[in-house]
C-alpha cells in the first residue's frame, strides 16, 4: 500500500468517525489531510463519493424524523447550485481551490464559535433556497455542502433529530446529483476510483466505530476539539495554496 492510499484510508476513517459522532465535519477532517498527498481536484471528486457513504449510514438512524416539506426550497436552490459548482471545479486552478477551501473552513469555525444563528427565525422558502444554492455550489466545487444548510437548520429551529434526519436526506440526494454530474464530466478517473476502493471500507468502519461512543461523548468539549482540528486543517490548506 503506497503512502497516498494509506493516507486516504486513515483520513477517511477519521472522517467517518467524526461524522458518525457529531453528524458533520467528516469531509472537513479528511479532505485537507488527503490533499497533502493527492491533487486537490482528485481529492474533491473522491470526497463526494465517500461523503455519500457517510451520509447514508448516518441518515439510516434518523430517516423517520425527516421533515419532507423543508426539503423543497433546499433542492430548488441546490440543483442549479450543483451545476455551477461543477463548472467551478473544472475551471478554477487547484491552488486556488485549496485556498478557498481553507478560508471556508475558517469561516465555518468562526461561525460555530460565534453562534451567529442562535436566534430562531423559522422556515423560509427564500432563505432555504439560498442555503440550498450555496450548499450545491460548495458541495460540487469543494465537497463542503454542510455549513450553509446546517446554518439554515439552526436558524429554522429544528429539533436535533429533525435536523439530522432532514439534512441527512438532503445530503444523500444532493451528493448523488453531484456524483452523477462529476461522472458525466469524466472526473472519476481510474486513480480516483482506486482511492475510492480503499476509502469506502475505511469510511464505513470509521462511521460504525463512532456509534457506540455517541451517547458517551460530552458534546461541548468534543465540539471544541473538532473546531481546533478544522482550524488547523484550514491553515494547512491556505499555507499549501501559497506554496
Amino acid at each position: 500500500m503506497d503512502i497516498p492510499v494509506l493516507m486516504v484510508v486513515l483520513a477517511w476513517f477519521a472522517g467517518g468517525f467524526v461524522s458518525g459522532a457529531s453528524g458533520i465535519g467528516g469531509a472537513m477532517i479528511a479532505l485537507p489531510v488527503a490533499a497533502l498527498f493527492i491533487p486537490i481536484q482528485d481529492v474533491i471528486a473522491l470526497s463526494c463519493i465517500l461523503n455519500l457513504v457517510m451520509d447514508g449510514m448516518i441518515t439510516a438512524l434518523h430517516f423517520r424524523h425527516c421533515k419532507v416539506r423543508a426539503l423543497y426550497p433546499l433542492f430548488a436552490g441546490a440543483i442549479p447550485g450543483s451545476i455551477i459548482g461543477l463548472f467551478i471545479l473544472q475551471m478554477v486552478p487547484g491552488s486556488m481551490l485549496q485556498g478557498i477551501t481553507g478560508i471556508l473552513l475558517l469561516i465555518f469555525v468562526l461561525w460555530q464559535r460565534k453562534a451567529a444563528f442562535s436566534q430562531k427565525g423559522g422556515e423560509s422558502w427564500a432563505k432555504g433556497g439560498i442555503a440550498g444554492f450555496a450548499s450545491g455550489v460548495l458541495g460540487s466545487a469543494i465537497s463542503f455542502d454542510g455549513p450553509p444548510v446546517g446554518a439554515y437548520g439552526l436558524y429554522a429551529g429544528w429539533a436535533p433529530r429533525v435536523f439530522l434526519g432532514t439534512l441527512g436526506v438532503f445530503f444523500i440526494i444532493r451528493a448523488s446529483l453531484t456524483c452523477v454530474l462529476q461522472a458525466g464530466a469524466g472526473l472519476y478517473t481510474p486513480e480516483v476510483l482506486r482511492y475510492a476502493a480503499y476509502g469506502l471500507p475505511a469510511t464505513m468502519l470509521g462511521t460504525l466505530c463512532a456509534f457506540p461512543f455517541v451517547k458517551r461523548i460530552n458534546p461541548e468539549p468534543f465540539r471544541k476539539v473538532l473546531q481546533g482540528i478544522i482550524a488547523v486543517a484550514a491553515i494547512m490548506c491556505i499555507w499549501r495554496a501559497w506554496l
